[in-house]
């Protein structure tokens, strides 16, 4: 999962957090006390309407008394007291009960219709007053926190059971039609109630979220989502005190809902692993973490440095294969990170174009980071095995060594071969072995030899520089390159010609993207303002 993807930009669409069909754990708490409330309220507010009329209206009495009417109320009071039996009862998550409550809302909004449906109404009486269902509307959107998604289907349907309980009644009692005109009459106020109550509740909904984030990140302020991956997903923050840039990774909370409690579990023991596996690597070329912890609504998170540039696929697809020489540096760099990983019993997993990040560093460019170490696996520790929450292989098929694939003692030597196709792809922009599925992908990393480099590209590309790749993908892991260490000497020992130097960079990023060279400019511009306004102030003072 990159940390940023600066060349493609972010659009509004992925500033704003998706509005989704569950909660922060927080929120949800306060949902279903409040829905609990709600229900009770429903079923008391039936019994002392029914008491009411029957006092207050002593000519209503056979309207009361009808058995359609009755069974209706009776509907009404059970539906409302077997819904807090559920939820007491603890038998559904709290998720669950929240997404019953929003049905439990249309059901009752379809009750009370059918109660006003009942009396005798002609199409030469006009509509006066306003139906109770939007008052139902109003009070579920407003006590009970929701999604804006959840939120908006529920006020939907509940619209949607007046004329729906008024056309059954109308059929059950054959009453004259009341024209669509007076039916429209009786509904905009409930489309009304239902447009207001999700605008107020989608208003709540982020202020609440943003709150709960901004306490629950400490120090650290999230900005906006930069990206994504399969289980998480990367917040750009700045540092509430050092006005500092960083980016937050967090497991997305629609990944945590819906699974049982054992996959959770497993996700988080994986996030954390990735957390302190990354902060124990001190080599410039490994993603840099600041900090790391769990929110009150236990999301795990930790806190890294905000890099400027773009992924080796992303570079890959937009500008076509790279260079040897530069190639070459860039494989000399990772080297170096995966030298300190294996030297401490690390094993990466999962090396590949996507994790690879080449960014501007200071006035450096070109600068490789590795990036995601949530697969690694320590060598030291033979009995701490891969968590996931299947007991599959992990990886990447494209990049995945034979015995990864084939569920085999695993060290350094698979980051070895995974680096190998990494340089096959940057040097050809193919992958290694080009099959119509996954499972076909991996049978040949198992099974097939593949062709050499130079045979894919009509770039230029040293024998020498052919040989070391197609040595680092032997099948054999006795056959390949032992270590990081050894595959960065044979590299540097190849000689290329052109030479890419850090003018030939400086010149590529300013030619390709600038953009990024601007916003350093103008963020160093923004910070020197910022400085000399708050030195003003001081001197004020």
């Amino acid at each position: 999962m990159p940390v940023v993807r600066a060349v493609s930009g972010t659009s509004s669409g992925e500033r704003r957090r998706r509005p989704g069909l569950s909660l922060p754990s927080e929120l949800l708490d306060r949902a279903v006390t409040n829905l609990c409330y709600v229900s009770v309220i429903a079923a008391v507010s039936t019994i002392l309407f029914v008491l009411l009329h029957v006092m207050l209206q002593p000519e209503a009495k056979e309207v009361i008394r009808s058995p359609f009417v009755r069974l209706t109320d009776l509907s009404l009071v059970l539906l409302s007291v077997g819904f807090v039996v559920l939820q007491r009862s603890g038998v559904l998550s709290k998720q669950a009960i929240l997404h019953l409550g929003a049905v439990f809302q249309v059901l009752v909004a379809f009750t009370i219709a059918l109660v006003e449906s009942y009396m005798p109404r002609g199409p030469e009486m006009p509509v006066i007053g306003v139906s109770s269902v939007a008052l139902w509307i109003t009070l579920c959107g407003v006590l009970i926190p929701n999604t804006p998604l959840v939120n908006m289907l529920a006020g939907f349907f509940s619209v949607l059971a007046w004329p729906s309980a008024y056309l059954i009644a109308r059929q059950l009692f054959d009453s004259e039609f009341i024209g669509w005109n007076r039916v429209a009459i009786w509904m905009s106020p409930l489309a009304m109630s239902a447009i207001w109550t999700n605008l107020l509740n989608r208003r709540m909904y982020a202020m609440t979220v943003a709150s709960q984030r901004a306490e629950d990140m400490g120090s650290y302020q999230l900005d906006y989502k930069i990206g994504e991956g399969g289980m998480g997903e990367v917040w750009r923050a700045k540092h509430r005190l050092l006005a500092r840039d960083a980016a937050v990774k967090l497991i997305r909370t629609d990944v945590m809902s819906g699974v049982n409690m054992k996959s959770v579990s497993l996700l988080r023991k994986r996030f954390e692993r990735e957390a302190r596996s990354t902060a124990s690597l001190r080599s410039p070329h490994t993603v840099a973490l600041f900090d790391f912890g769990v929110t009150k609504d236990h999301t795990f998170y930790y806190v890294m440095e905000l890099l400027d540039g773009l992924d080796l696929q992303t570079m890959v697809e937009n500008y076509g294969p790279l260079p040897a020489a530069r190639v070459k540096n860039i494989l000399l760099q990772v080297c170096e990170s995966l030298d300190e990983a294996h030297t401490l019993g690390m094993v990466h997993r999962d090396i590949k174009p996507r994790n690879i990040f080449l960014c501007k560093l200071g006035s450096r460019y070109d600068f490789s980071k590795v990036l995601d170490f949530g697969l690694v696996k320590n060598m030291l520790q033979p009995e701490d095995t891969l968590m996931t929450a299947d007991g599959a292989a992990t990886g990447t098929p494209a990049y995945m060594a034979p015995e990864v694939a084939l569920g085999g003692t695993v060290d350094g030597r698979a980051d070895i071969y995974a680096l190998g196709c990494v340089a096959y792809y940057l040097l050809t922009g193919q992958m290694v072995f080009q099959e119509s599925s996954s499972t076909a992908v991996v049978l040949a990393h198992v099974q097939k030899e593949p062709v050499s480099p130079s045979l894919r590209t009509e770039l230029p590309i040293p024998p020498e520089l052919d040989a070391l790749i197609l040595k680092s993908l032997a099948k054999n892991p006795q056959d390949r390159i032992h270590s990081a260490a050894e595959f960065a000497r044979q590299l540097e020992a190849i000689e290329i010609r052109p030479k890419y130097c850090p003018d030939d960079a400086r010149r590529w990023w300013g030619t390709h993207l600038p953009t990024i060279r601007s916003r350093a400019a103008e963020q160093a511009h923004d910070e020197a303002v910022e400085t000399s306004d708050t030195l003003e102030k001081s001197a004020r003072v």
